[in-house]
């Protein structure tokens, strides 16, 4: 029975992972240099790049992430199963930051894992279809939509429920940082594939 129970709960671990290092953050944002803040990250704390998006300016809006999180983690593709995901998440979260660091230098501050989140997506979407999954399209489909909608949308509700604007800048570029991310991993594979065996020695 435990055995069982233990079989059901391991593929779980990088899912609390994320769980429990965004906690960690949000826990000890107040005391420790980690957000992500334009000018002390150009005075030359680069970290917070590593560490910024880990943050969420509410407890609404760290649930909501970790909400999408675990959604995106069980309906990820096999080649991005366990703590794949998490490596990648960490990266998409790097570039993210970097990426709104050089391109958008209107943003001062910055909360959460959302555009990271895109970019996860993203990612797992591509390697469907590499894979020949007919859903890795529905994915990119659902991708555009959501960014749309982003885009369009004039509701304040979710404004109210995180306290702050909805950053689309973040989400255009998770979702572009992640196609970027999902090709290289592709061609990473097929070089792969590609390369010969070598025969083992005798």
């Amino acid at each position: 029975m435990t055995h069982q129970y233990l079989r059901k709960i391991i593929p779980l671990f990088p899912l609390f992972t994320v769980c429990l290092l965004a906690s960690i953050a949000q826990l000890v944002a107040a005391a420790l240099p980690l957000a992500y803040d334009r000018v002390a990250i150009l005075q030359g704390e680069w970290w917070r790049l590593l560490t910024g998006g880990w943050l969420h300016h509410n407890l609404n809006h760290l649930l909501m992430n970790l909400l999408a999180w675990g959604l995106i983690y069980l309906l990820l593709p096999q080649r991005l199963a366990g703590y794949r995901s998490v490596w990648v998440l960490i990266l998409q979260v790097a570039l993210v930051d970097t990426f709104l660091l050089v391109l958008v230098p209107t943003t001062h501050f910055y909360w959460g894992l959302s555009g990271a989140l895109h970019g996860l997506f993203a990612i797992g979407a591509l390697l469907m279809i590499q894979q020949r999954d007919p859903q890795g399209w529905w994915w990119l489909l659902g991708l555009l939509a959501k960014l749309g909608w982003d885009l369009l949308r004039t509701d304040s509700l979710t404004t109210e429920l995180i306290g702050t604007r909805v950053h689309v800048e973040s989400h255009i570029i998770g979702a572009i940082s992640g196609v970027l991310t999902g090709l290289l991993l592709l061609l990473w594979y097929r070089r792969g594939a590609k390369e010969p065996t070598k025969p083992s020695a005798l």
